[in-house]
């Protein structure tokens, strides 16, 4: 139905909880639905709702309709004073989104992006979930592996992300998947001339990542696809690479609340396309 599974948790002040799953087309239209629900199993003849949405969420620009539409509710941004109510939100929906992780195993591509000495890396769960950044590198500290590289630090970052959960992880360099199944094998093994150490002591990215992927290991399954043939996790990942790389570069078509807004256009539009295949 061109829809996506949003979860939801909120906390009161009065200690009343809600917790659990909308199908919408948008994070907006799914926060207001759960605002609606909310509404319609409350006590309270008047509610504050606190979303820390973007400053673009249509959200904004339609809270006095809001109010007219739904009478007694008004929407809000987060106070200082409101750190408590947000942190036990917070916990709640990761409690809850936890527990139903366990039970859905998760596919995710990853795609790596190299313009000139800048560096870009994707990624797209089929949950809808996302990652990208963009860096300026350098071949003193990463070797000549350049591409191999950012493939492993996308890699990296989604396992990081999606840690816990049973992760079918698609790749389309033969030489990054090789390199996770040693890493998951317990070798001790980085691309050509990346270095371990860092002036500044910091664990290089690469490190990190090869920790915990081994440390995660058996939930973890590497699998390569041929690239550009059309499969939605895929070409979501290249798009979402090559964003961050241009980003980094410094494209001055895009400024931070642009390349946020086409990052999350991406991730939705793909993984959305992804389940529609898969359920059909």
């Amino acid at each position: 139905r061109g829809e996506t599974i949003f979860r939801y948790s909120a906390a009161g002040a009065d200690e009343q909880r809600w917790s659990g799953a909308v199908e919408a087309e948008s994070i907006d239209t799914a926060l207001l639905d759960v605002i609606s629900r909310i509404r319609e199993t409350s006590d309270s003849e008047r509610i504050r709702f606190l979303l820390q949405v973007p400053t673009r969420s249509m959200l904004w620009a339609l809270r006095d309709e809001i109010a007219l539409l739904m009478p007694g509710v008004w929407i809000e941004r987060p106070r200082l004073s409101d750190e408590k109510l947000m942190r036990q939100a917070g916990a709640g929906l990761r409690e809850a989104t936890a527990a139903a992780a366990q039970a859905v195993p998760v596919c995710v591509a990853t795609d790596g992006s190299v313009r000139g000495k800048f560096t870009g890396y994707g990624w797209l769960a089929s949950t809808g979930e996302y990652g990208l950044q963009g860096f300026r590198h350098s071949t003193k500290l990463i070797g000549p592996k350049v591409v191999l590289v950012a493939e492993l630090r996308a890699i990296g970052a989604a396992v990081q992300k999606l840690r816990g959960r049973d992760i079918t992880v698609l790749s389309d360099s033969k030489l990054a998947v090789a390199m996770v199944k040693r890493w998951m094998a317990g070798d001790d093994v980085l691309p050509e001339g990346y270095s371990a150490f860092r002036v500044s002591g910091k664990t290089p990215g690469l490190v990190r990542a090869q920790r915990t992927i081994h440390a995660d290991r058996a939930r973890i399954t590497p699998v390569w696809v041929k690239g550009h043939r059309g499969e939605p996790l895929n070409e979501a990942a290249d798009a979402l690479a090559r964003l961050a790389s241009r980003y980094a570069l410094g494209d001055n078509t895009l400024d931070g609340s642009e390349y946020h807004r086409r990052a999350q256009d991406l991730a939705e539009t793909f993984a959305r396309e992804f389940n529609r295949k898969r359920t059909a």
